[in-house]
């Protein structure tokens, strides 16, 4: 194993049993990379002998997936992890002005281009801000048969120029 990588692996072990997602997207040959588990925290239960993070589902993915290990490709193995409690916390963004208010998004997403948030047909309602990070944002949903349920969105929801008070 190269001498990067067992660095890299001796950073991530302080996360081994703790809740954990992603900061950015892998540098992957795809032109954005993969976004997987920047939303949804995992738990990472160890390394493989080439590098490899192994790793269990947690939150709404255990429920989907079960309790069964899994590995992530070797992409995975680098510095853009933090713990999701930290995740959850409210620091270094402008939108936590706006917490307890219903927000909506004036432009897709620069990434895919995702329209959620808004609020572009009748049935769609503004979500609540919760929490914004720096790689993060916690929203809570106002949907018929979503309201109350929490969502983490990744980094390329949170760009404050991409939201506006719904109220």
């Amino acid at each position: 194993m190269k001498k990067s990588t067992r660095k890299i692996i001796n950073h991530l072990k302080q996360y081994i049993g703790l809740e954990v997602v992603r900061t950015k997207p892998t540098q992957g040959l795809i032109w954005s990379g993969d976004w997987s588990h920047t939303d949804e925290p995992i738990i990472i239960l160890g390394f493989t002998s080439d590098g490899c993070i192994r790793y269990r589902h947690s939150g709404r993915h255990a429920r989907i997936f079960g309790n069964k290990e899994d590995t992530l490709p070797f992409s995975f193995t680098d510095r853009n992890w933090i713990t999701y409690k930290k995740a959850l916390r409210a620091k270094h963004n402008v939108l936590n002005k706006w917490r307890g208010k219903k927000i909506m998004r004036l432009r897709p997403t620069a990434t895919f281009g995702d329209r959620s948030f808004m609020l572009d047909n009748v049935f769609t309602k503004a979500p609540t801000l919760i929490s914004a990070s720096k790689y993060h944002m916690v929203i809570e949903h106002n949907d018929v048969g979503l309201e109350g349920d929490k969502s983490l969105l990744r980094a390329d929801y949170i760009n404050p120029e991409d939201w506006v008070l719904a109220e």
